[in-house]
């Protein structure tokens, strides 16, 4: 488990979605037929090779963030705690480390800060680039309170020592914020499930019976039945995508936290849809 830099996270979003348009022009190239015929597979596959390697090296990024998020109040609680014996910042923060009382991408961390500060680097511009280099929202808040206090003559002792109890806060704050949310999220996925229940009904108990009955079965009639199939598997993927981005936002308050949900959601409405209204080219 490692930090994922943003710059690869573009890179590799940016050639997913190269890969998909450099696949349909061949396949168009190859067979125009084949591009209309199968258009909603083909989208279904563009929605996962775009969304898959992306939904992994952002997966990948924020375990590696939540990590050190959970780790943070064990940090500050122990830098402070070893100030009140008469360490220097430097001191405490090694100890910190050489104890254990962190471990992970967050040791490496302090360690950086560390190095830094005892280069010459003033404590504000030291912790000022670990805040960039993590950029996460808890570490984000932290880092601006003790820079804001450092500026305004707080010593660096009483600050560690005032936001010890302020994290753990923020952790809990989170914490009861994900939970109040996920009802929220619940009910996203049960909407599209109740859209795949309904368009099933719609095309096998209406739709259908009526381009098999011989009095009115007509040419528009069935024509008309692989439209609205075409039509619910193209709205499936759209609900399923727009929905899974929505989630994200609503439970992690970012919309790339929701390509997970999106994958789910789109995989379980083509593969439900896949068995109970087969494509028009089966």
């Amino acid at each position: 488990m490692g930090k994922v830099s943003l710059r690869k996270r573009k890179i590799t979003l940016g050639f997913s979605i190269i890969a998909v348009f450099v696949a349909i022009a061949l396949i168009a190239a190859i067979s125009f037929s084949a591009l209309t015929t199968y258009i909603n597979e083909i989208f279904f596959a563009s929605i996962l090779v775009v969304l898959v390697p992306s939904a992994i090296l952002d997966l990948q990024q924020q375990r590696w963030i939540s990590s050190i998020e959970n780790q943070m109040p064990l940090l500050v609680r122990g830098v402070a705690e070893s100030q009140e014996t008469g360490m220097t910042l430097i001191r405490a923060l090694e100890k910190v480390v050489d104890n254990k009382m962190v471990s992970g991408p967050i040791a490496k961390e302090v360690k950086q800060l560390v190095i830094e500060m005892s280069w010459g680097t003033s404590f504000e511009d030291a912790l000022t680039n670990f805040k960039d280099r993590v950029n996460s929202p808890i570490v984000n808040r932290f880092c601006v309170l003790v820079l804001e206090a450092s500026r305004s003559g707080g010593t660096i002792k009483k600050v560690f020592t005032a936001t010890a109890g302020f994290m753990e806060e923020m952790k809990d704050i989170d914490r009861e914020t994900d939970a109040q949310m996920k009802p929220y999220i619940i009910v996203i996925y049960a909407a599209f499930v109740v859209f795949i229940v309904t368009a099933i009904l719609l095309v096998r108990s209406f739709f259908a019976p009526m381009s098999g009955s011989q009095q009115i079965s007509t040419n528009t009639i069935i024509s008309g039945v692989s439209g609205f199939k075409a039509f619910f598997y193209q709205d499936m993927l759209v609900s399923g995508l727009t929905g899974g981005l929505m989630a994200g936002k609503i439970g992690e308050r970012r919309v790339a936290g929701g390509m997970k949900h999106a994958i789910l959601l789109v995989l379980l409405g083509y593969i439900v849809f896949f068995v109970g209204i087969p494509p028009n080219w089966m």
